[in-house]
């Protein structure tokens, strides 16, 4: 009975891994949002898969890495395809890039393991893709590799980029090199009760970050200031709603991708990375219906993930302050 399991994992050690990491990608992607609620299952659930990914996704870049350096050249080439999906799944969804206020902080900690998983994961394509035998099967896989690549690397830069932005220090830094005040006014009656609201809360947001960080950057002058506009914008405003709306842009801005995916280029990768991604296409000649099937999932996982990314970003109301600032 102990042999099934033990010979399952060392002829598939490598599938296992991989289709592990990606159901921990679906997890987090489909259970971000419980943090915001009380429910201790869910929570637990996210919990675990959170803490699951990363090791789940660096140890699989590792195994690759060792199986490359021991096997020939000509075996598993599909297989080193998955490591780049390996690098987009520790890039993590969009929706949650840290669980804890504390994850903030271990962004150089992310950062170190970011240049190691790449040199592991640009090893592997080097050895069993880059200098392997040509053909155009073996030409299309070598394109589509590095463009999964050059995807996994701007994804997992990105989560290590708004763990960045995402410290207090980060927070204050931005409060003391931007303009204080960045209001739009719109007038209330072409606007629905939501849209007004949604529109306020952007209005008023760099007085929350003031009050997180604990600011006192502003002068006598420039405090009287931020009175009277402050008093303009709450008219007509619920405050118990725009409490409820400062508080959910807090926490988009602490454990999500909000200052790193509403810009030029952030918005110029989600809508490159499904066409991309849509792009890899190759023969099936040559390798196994199991490792042709889990790349396939790879694919398609990878393309349901981004275009759900996608689609947030542009429902989601960052892209107001996003397009006043651009007008």
């Amino acid at each position: 009975m102990a042999a099934g399991p033990l010979e399952l994992w060392s002829h598939q050690s490598m599938q296992i891994l991989v289709l592990l990491s990606f159901g921990l990608q679906l997890v987090l992607l489909v259970f971000a949002g419980v943090r915001q609620r009380e429910a201790l299952v869910p929570r637990l659930l996210l919990w675990l898969a959170y803490l699951m990914a990363d090791s789940t996704a660096v140890y699989a870049v590792g195994h690759m890495s060792f199986s490359s350096a021991v096997r020939p050249v000509h075996e598993h080439q599909l297989v080193a395809f998955w490591a780049p999906f390996l690098l987009l799944h520790l890039g993590g969804p969009d929706n949650i890039t840290a669980y804890a206020f504390q994850d903030n902080q271990l962004w150089l900690r992310h950062l170190q393991i970011l240049v190691v998983q790449v040199l592991g994961a640009a090893y592997v394509l080097y050895k069993h893709i880059a200098f392997a035998g040509g053909g155009p099967n073996r030409e299309s896989l070598r394109i589509a590799s590095f463009l999964m690549f050059a995807i996994g690397v701007v994804k997992y830069g990105e989560r290590t980029w708004a763990l960045k932005c995402s410290t207090l220090e980060s927070i204050g830094a931005s409060i003391n090199t931007q303009p204080a005040i960045h209001n739009h006014f719109h007038p209330q009656d072409r606007l629905t009760a939501e849209e007004f609201h949604l529109r306020r809360g952007h209005s008023l947001f760099h007085i929350c970050k003031f009050t997180i960080v604990d600011s006192s950057v502003l002068e006598a002058d420039s405090m009287e200031l931020l009175d009277v506009y402050t008093v303009k914008l709450t008219q007509g405003v619920e405050l118990w709603t725009l409490m409820e709306i400062e508080l959910s842009l807090m926490y988009d801005l602490l454990y999500t991708k909000p200052g790193v995916v509403h810009t030029f280029c952030g918005y110029l990768v989600l809508v490159v990375s499904p066409l991309t991604v849509l792009f890899q296409f190759t023969s099936k000649d040559g390798h196994t219906r199991a490792d042709v099937a889990i790349t396939y999932v790879l694919l398609g996982g990878a393309v349901f993930m981004e275009t759900t990314s996608l689609l947030n970003a542009l429902a989601s109301s960052w892209t107001f302050p996003f397009l006043s600032a651009t007008s």
